[in-house]
């Protein structure tokens, strides 16, 4: 008796919808041939093939190799998802969010929450490696950072990263408002004296005392509309 290798013709007609008889008709032969074909009791043709892998929709390799279902990839399509609360900083309600110089953020009220957003609790620890409590999302305003950040923005403040060493971009109060810009502190300076910089050269350097400012957090994200 003449053999042929495990094939899914009866797996991909079934799943279209299709009975033996049916797909017999559109490829020129009868039911009772598609059933030895289905079990392999007759070999299935190089050119039977072509013909019933076209009336399934399907490529050979489909038509003769099984689909595995690929294991799950741990990841962050399986962690758990944390919120993280938006918050404007740029009004009245900067009291809520901003660094005291003496044990890290202040208090933070839900209410002052203007935002949810969501992320993958691995994404903040493994990639960003900040901890869901610690960070805020904020509204960049102005031109100051630009190209890097433009109006609209949302960047992500790292609550608990407060040192301007090594420099980076960081939301701060620098005796004038709420603002983000980069820091860098000024080697050799005693008390420390720290640069703030905006990456749009229109915009000026200038220099504040490290007890004059209050650094909010140092920007570890940034998310913008295309």
């Amino acid at each position: 008796m003449t053999t042929s290798p495990p094939n899914r013709i009866r797996e991909l007609r079934e799943a279209r919808g299709l009975t033996q008889e049916q797909l017999g008709t559109l490829i020129g032969t009868d039911k009772t041939v598609i059933s030895k074909l289905e079990s392999g009791r007759t070999r299935l043709s190089q050119p039977r093939m072509v013909l019933i892998a076209a009336s399934l929709g399907c490529s050979l390799a489909e038509l003769l190799e099984p689909v595995v279902a690929a294991p799950p990839v741990p990841g962050w399509g399986q962690d758990p998802s944390v919120d993280v609360a938006e918050i404007d900083i740029h009004g009245d309600r900067r009291s809520g969010f901003l660094a005291s110089h003496d044990g890290g953020p202040q208090g933070f009220r839900e209410d002052e929450a203007t935002a949810q957003w969501r992320f993958p609790a691995a994404y903040l620890s493994a990639e960003l490696q900040v901890q869901a409590a610690a960070v805020r999302i904020v509204e960049v305003r102005g031109d100051g950072m630009e190209p890097t950040l433009l109006p609209g923005d949302r960047v992500m403040v790292n609550l608990a990263d407060q040192s301007p060493s090594p420099s980076g971009i960081f939301a701060l109060w620098d005796g004038q408002g709420v603002v983000i810009k980069r820091l860098e502190v000024i080697m050799g300076s005693y008390p420390p004296v720290i640069e703030i910089r905006s990456d749009n050269p229109h915009h000026r350097v200038y220099e504040r005392s490290a007890a004059d400012i209050d650094i909010i957090g140092r920007i570890v994200w940034v998310g913008r509309r295309l």
